[in-house]
């Protein structure tokens, strides 16, 4: 009996085998279709911004304004002139610098080119008259000498005529030094001297005219004058100047959106994205992502869903728009788009897979 229920079991074994085998050739199971991302998109709100924030022009000088050339909305381009101060003692500092330097540049011609031919006759014909002066003199102090000691002539009329022989003494050598002084030419101390007169008043001139291009305000870059907040006549102090203007340059925008805490993690840069506004209906303004600030803050952007929460942290993300100029305020609300498509593996996330299904074939 034990070797019949050996048997019968071996049979029964054998008997499944084939019957499993069979069955699996005959009908092969459904192969696993293969996984695939999910698609979501991500909505946020935001605003839009220049990418160069807005600049606040002002006056590097004090003064009254004479000037404002420009209105809210004017587009300007840079260089252009957008209001004046009074100039004219920055004028007048200016002119008197010019004057100087070109009274500097002509004394260290002077000196450098040295005295002129007739100059130097002249100066060796007064050191010959000075010298054939004090030798007369000389002569008439020796003859009131002699007289004096004989008793002809009185003390006083002797001791004048020695003062005098000195006198025409000194002056001989001092036309005789003048002359030889004109003769040699300028040492080079004196005409180095000349030289930083020179340069000095060549910085004063710089610094005149540094002072006049102040009391202009020119416009950085191109852009548009957003705001004016002063008017002709009111006076500019230091050392916090008014602003006088406000400009961006609006060709190149950028929304800044919101991105809830609990999404941060599916954000990544060069992602693709799309704005749209309710002013522009259904028109859809191409994005994208730029630059993630990486610090969660407050909410900023209000929307009028009474259901919103306000208390929430969110993470500020920038997009590029793709097209230049889009024509678009400054300020302006919009709703970004965000597709999350293929992202994961970028964050190193494990996709979701779509449903599996694994059929077996029927048993024959």
């Amino acid at each position: 009996m034990r070797r019949l229920h050996v048997a019968l079991v071996a049979v029964a074994v054998a008997a499944a085998a084939w019957l499993l085998s069979g069955s699996s050739r005959s009908a092969p199971a459904e192969e696993v279709p293969a996984r695939e991302f999910a698609r979501t998109v991500l909505v946020a709100p935001g605003r839009v911004e220049p990418v160069r924030a807005p600049v606040k022009l002002s006056f590097d000088a004090q003064g009254r304004i004479t000037s404002i050339d420009v209105e809210e909305g004017d587009g300007v381009h840079a260089g252009q002139v957008v209001a004046r101060l009074d100039d004219r003692t920055a004028r007048a500092r200016l002119t008197a610098a010019e004057a100087g330097l070109a009274q500097a540049k002509a004394r260290f011609e002077f000196i450098r080119r040295g005295p002129r031919r007739e100059d130097l006759r002249a100066a060796r014909a007064e050191a010959r008259a000075a010298s054939a002066t004090a030798a007369h003199r000389r002569a008439e102090r020796a003859r009131s000498d002699k007289l004096g000691k004989a008793g002809v002539v009185a003390i006083a009329a002797v001791d004048a005529d020695r003062t005098a022989a000195r006198v025409a003494n000194a002056l001989s050598n001092a036309a005789r030094a003048r002359y030889q002084s004109l003769a040699k030419g300028a040492r080079a101390e004196t005409i180095a001297e000349a030289a930083a007169a020179i340069e000095l008043a060549l910085a004063e001139v710089e610094a005149a005219k540094v002072a006049l291009d102040q009391t202009v305000l020119r416009a950085p870059s191109d852009g548009v004058i957003l705001r004016r907040t002063a008017e002709v006549g009111m006076l500019v102090t230091m050392p916090d100047p008014m602003p006088v203007v406000t400009m961006a340059d609006l060709r190149e925008l950028e929304v800044r959106a919101e991105i809830d805490e609990a999404d941060v993690a599916a954000i990544v840069r060069g992602q693709t994205a799309y704005a749209t506004t309710e002013a522009h209906g259904d028109r859809k303004f191409p994005v994208r992502i730029a630059r993630i600030t990486h610090e969660l803050g407050r909410k900023m952007v209000r929307d009028d869903d009474p259901r919103a929460r306000v208390d929430t942290r969110v993470l500020e993300v920038i997009g590029r728009f793709e097209e230049t100029s889009p024509g678009l305020p400054i300020g302006l609300r919009m709703t970004v788009h965000i597709e999350l498509v293929g992202k994961f593996d970028e964050l190193h996330r494990t996709p979701f897979p779509a449903p599996t299904t694994i059929t077996f074939g029927e048993t024959k």
